[in-house]
């Protein structure tokens, strides 16, 4: 057997030969994590950033290291199995290992992601409420109703794909533009949190509500359908786009989750106002408000 017979799969496949992507063709083939961010970016994620800043400072910045590390290679790992079984993540489990444990995965998944989609969907007809002033109860069924008619419609992916995109890089100039407005952060503090790891006193389920809610694994698997949706070959596990769409995907995530994790270390954890309960965010807008009247 040769040397580059070594190389090949069983249908054929060299990876040795797949050209790797310039970073024009990356952004055309990257997607999936964009769409992610969006889908990871919810009222619990919201709700336990603020937490994290509001109720314990800076002392937990360090959590955004792990987070990187654990939502990169939960990404890439789906990924991978995708690409080499040619099939999504439920589909592979279920034509390796049987309808059982491909039923006890879809089941669990399918928990997971109803409960965070409950909190999802509150969280849009809290959006409606403040940005049309309707009902809340009312502006969740609205917004339900146009998730309804886009999951049966043809060909969207492609214009889901760049409106989560335009609202994605809204949402963390948003958040900058916020956090320069609070005065921003405190570098020294910011820097001491990064490098001294440590789990305050009644913090830690808080952080792994966190990490949970910035590096899941659902969102990887999921990640799997949407690469399908973008028409994804394995070439594209070796040219760069997958490891990049991953990379985007979390530090994405990184950039919106942090800043609102800065921003109640910045606004309400000196004046010793904590956050208990996701009703309690109203404070933090009271706060940051205020804050921005002042330094104007």
């Amino acid at each position: 057997m040769t040397e580059n017979n070594k190389n090949l799969g069983i249908d054929g496949f060299d990876p040795s030969k797949v050209n790797k992507l310039s970073a024009k063709e990356i952004l055309k083939r990257v997607g999936p994590g964009i769409v992610l961010t969006g889908v990871v970016i919810g009222p619990g994620n919201i709700t336990t950033s603020a937490m994290i800043g509001a109720n314990y400072g800076y002392s937990l910045v360090w959590l955004i290291i792990p987070i990187l590390i654990m939502g990169v290679t939960f990404m890439l790992t789906s990924y991978r199995i995708s690409m080499l079984t040619g099939m999504p993540i439920l589909h592979a489990i279920r034509h390796y290992y049987g309808k059982v444990a491909s039923g006890f995965c879809g089941v669990a998944l399918f928990l997971s992601c109803l409960f965070f989609t409950l909190g999802n969907i509150s969280g849009t007809g809290a959006g409606m409420n403040l940005v049309f002033g309707i009902n809340w109860k009312l502006g969740a069924l609205i917004m339900l109703a146009v998730l309804t008619v886009l999951y049966f419609s043809k060909g969207v992916y492609s214009k889901v794909e760049k409106g989560i995109l335009v609202c994605i890089i809204a949402m963390i100039f948003a958040f900058y533009a916020t956090l320069i407005a609070t005065g921003g952060p405190d570098w020294g503090a910011m820097g001491h949190g990064l490098t001294h790891w440590s789990v305050p006193e009644g913090s830690l389920t808080t952080a792994l509500a966190y990490i949970s809610t910035n590096a899941a694994v659902t969102a990887g698997i999921y990640g799997t359908y949407l690469g399908a949706e973008k028409k994804w070959k394995k070439e594209d596990l070796f040219n760069g786009a997958m490891k990049w769409d991953a990379i985007a995907h979390i530090v994405s995530v990184i950039l919106i989750s942090g800043a609102i994790m800065l921003v109640g270390a910045i606004v309400l954890n000196p004046q010793g106002i904590q956050i208990k309960a996701p009703a309690q965010l109203a404070a933090l807008l009271v706060r940051v408000c205020e804050t921005f009247s002042v330094n104007s």
